[in-house]
């Protein structure tokens, strides 16, 4: 006897049924597990929880609470990981929507969770629904499509409970039962998902992502219709914890009820679905729809089917960012250790190159022995070092600290930068493409030039904050030498000058090679060597210690510079590095939330056989 939505075509016959879909595709991975055993909760941590009555006196009460922190952990896991793949330039639009939705879903009070029929046109969808509930709750009829809206199922005793969450949905026909098996249930009848009406399947696809359960209907001659295959069973079933595929239609198969059952498993498997249970029902007058009963009443005695759906979804979303952020496998570095260490010698070194750090040691040098000459050379010391300053050629040659600040004269920093974009052309190619984006405007040209010209700024600002050129009491000590030198040399002139004019007696000594040469003359002689080698003394030791100072103040620029350039050059990778991290841990979080097995998923024994 043909069934009220029976659809014209062949039906299953042996190995028929394929005439619409060719082979299955290659498995594309197992199905999710569910989520933990004690999750019960259907709120967010951080509000405060509505207890809603229990008037049936569930046993949901009691326990309501479990699990509460650990999804909310996997609430809070991923929107941290939605801001970190934010800041990588990767669309968190997925991820945002898993996100409203879970909070949403969260917030409605109460344990009655969402399932809903989903099927083709003409699978008996509806008719299964009256089935269940004794009598006309849906119409059915030839006429296609039947059912034009979302039509809900509920308890009576829950009507109250769940009217806000079904208005969540967008579901306003609402037919109510006093059937308590069914009371932890609100069952919704949708649309075809391949009608002739386009906003039918559109409806289908908005209802979805909110649905605790599915049930997926299909008949004999739909069973492997590659529209519910590939746009929905492979989507969705990694996507829920609890669903149950059903043949619908069985009286038509009659004595091929259980090879049709264990194919449609095997086709299931093949795809890489998982082990997703199949049930046979026949929704006609006389028909059997108890295992399809059975098993919608074994999920009104669970209270976490909604909340192992949003873990799914938590789960899945957090996935999604890792696989495009590259860190399925874990957030190890994009750059490891030894290759920044050699990356930022090079770009240290080219940098120092531009600074011109040997320049300043001669820029040090001279202006310690600039210092040098007020103190130590005597009055015609101050004489000269008033000279040098007026001539200006202080400023050109013995001003280290000016000579720092004006690095920017000596050099290009395309070789500093050079290194940095080796290193990003060797990471690209192995990041994935969302995220070469974000990793090329790391070496943004004049970003990353001005990255680093900020880093030498900063290095060279704190070693100039408190530059001061060295002194030394060797100098005052040379100095008061040199006064003793330039009166020696005056008293000489006065003697000298004394005899040519009022011709006075002089002494003469012998003087090998020369003979007798006047007291007088050898006296200024000696002043002068004296006066000589005091300057002489007084450049060296200036020069030893301006040297020693040069050496200190390269080094603590090249110190000052090092921490600086890693800053700037590595500062974005390592925020790139970081959000990678934030991603990878959301994931890790999400994914150890506890399963419970197969959420309802399994298969049957039945279905099994082959």
């Amino acid at each position: 006897m043909p069934q009220p939505e029976a659809a014209a075509g062949d039906l299953w016959r042996g190995r028929d049924g394929r005439d619409d879909r060719g082979r299955a595709r290659a498995t594309r991975g197992a199905a999710y597990r569910c989520v933990r055993d004690g999750a019960r909760a259907l709120r967010v941590a951080g509000r405060r929880p509505r207890r809603a009555p229990c008037p049936r006196g569930r046993p949901a009460c009691r326990d309501r609470g479990a699990g509460l922190v650990t999804l909310a952990a996997s609430l809070a896991a991923l929107a941290d990981a939605a801001d970190a793949a934010s800041s990588l330039g990767l669309d968190t639009a997925r991820a945002s929507g898993v996100l409203e939705r879970a909070r949403a879903r969260l917030g409605f009070v109460g344990s009655t969770y969402v399932l809903a029929f989903v099927g083709g046109t003409g699978v008996g969808k509806s008719s299964l629904l009256n089935a269940l509930a004794g009598g006309v709750v849906s119409p059915a009829g030839p006429r296609r499509p039947t059912t034009d809206a979302p039509l809900a199922w509920v308890s009576t005793s829950a009507r109250i409970e769940t009217a806000a969450l079904l208005e969540w949905l967008g579901v306003g026909d609402v037919r109510e039962h006093p059937d308590e098996a069914f009371g932890d249930v609100a069952i919704l009848d949708l649309p075809d998902f391949d009608s002739t009406a386009p906003d039918h399947r559109s409806r289908v696809d908005e209802l979805l992502p909110r649905i605790d359960a599915v049930v997926w209907v299909a008949d004999p001659e739909k069973y492997r219709d590659a529209l519910l295959h590939d746009d929905y069973l492979r989507r969705w079933i990694p996507r829920l914890s609890r669903q149950l595929i059903v043949v619908n239609k069985a009286d038509l198969v009659a004595g091929e009820v259980e090879r049709l059952r264990a194919h449609l498993a095997s086709t299931v498997r093949d795809e890489g679905l998982g082990g997703v249970r199949v049930a046979v029902t026949s929704a006609t007058p006389n028909g059997d729809v108890r295992e399809l009963r059975d098993w919608i009443a074994s999920g009104t005695a669970d209270k976490r089917v909604a909340s192992e759906r949003v873990a799914v979804e938590l789960r899945e979303a957090a996935g999604d960012l890792a696989a495009r952020a590259g860190v399925d496998d874990g957030a190890a570095p994009l750059v490891d250790a030894d290759r920044r260490s050699r990356a930022l010698a090079d770009v240290a070194r080219e940098a120092a190159a531009v600074i011109d750090l040997r320049g300043l040691e001669r820029q040090a040098v001279a202006a310690t022995r600039l210092a040098a000459r007020p103190r130590g050379a005597g009055p015609l010391g101050q004489v000269t070092a008033f000279l040098y300053r007026a001539s200006g050629r202080d400023r050109v040659a013995a001003d280290p600290e000016s000579y720092l600040r004006r690095w920017r004269e000596r050099g290009s920093l395309a070789r500093p930068a050079e290194p940095v974009r080796a290193l990003t052309a060797e990471l690209l190619p192995r990041v994935p493409p969302e995220m070469r984006g974000g990793i090329a405007k790391v070496v943004d040209t004049d970003a990353l030039r001005a990255r680093i010209a900020g880093a030498i700024d900063a290095a060279v600002a704190a070693r100039t904050a408190e530059l001061r050129v060295p002194t030394s009491v060797v100098w005052t000590l040379i100095g008061a030498l040199q006064y003793a030198v330039t009166a020696a040399l005056f008293f000489a002139v006065l003697w000298i000058g004394a005899i040519f004019i009022l011709h006075a007696p002089f002494a003469s000594a012998d003087v090998p090679l020369l003979g007798p040469v006047p007291v007088p003359l050898l006296f200024l002689a000696a002043v002068l060597i004296a006066g000589y080698l005091l300057a002489r003394a007084l450049g060296a030791h200036a020069g030893l210690l301006g040297r020693r100072w040069a050496r200190r103040l390269r080094l603590d620029l090249a110190r000052a510079l090092e921490p600086e350039l890693r800053k700037a050059v590595f500062a974005p990778l390592a925020a790139i590095d970081a959000a990678r991290e934030r991603i990878a841990a959301a994931r890790a979080t999400t994914a150890s939330y506890p399963a419970r097995g197969s959420g309802g998923s399994e298969t049957s024994g039945s279905s099994a056989a082959s």
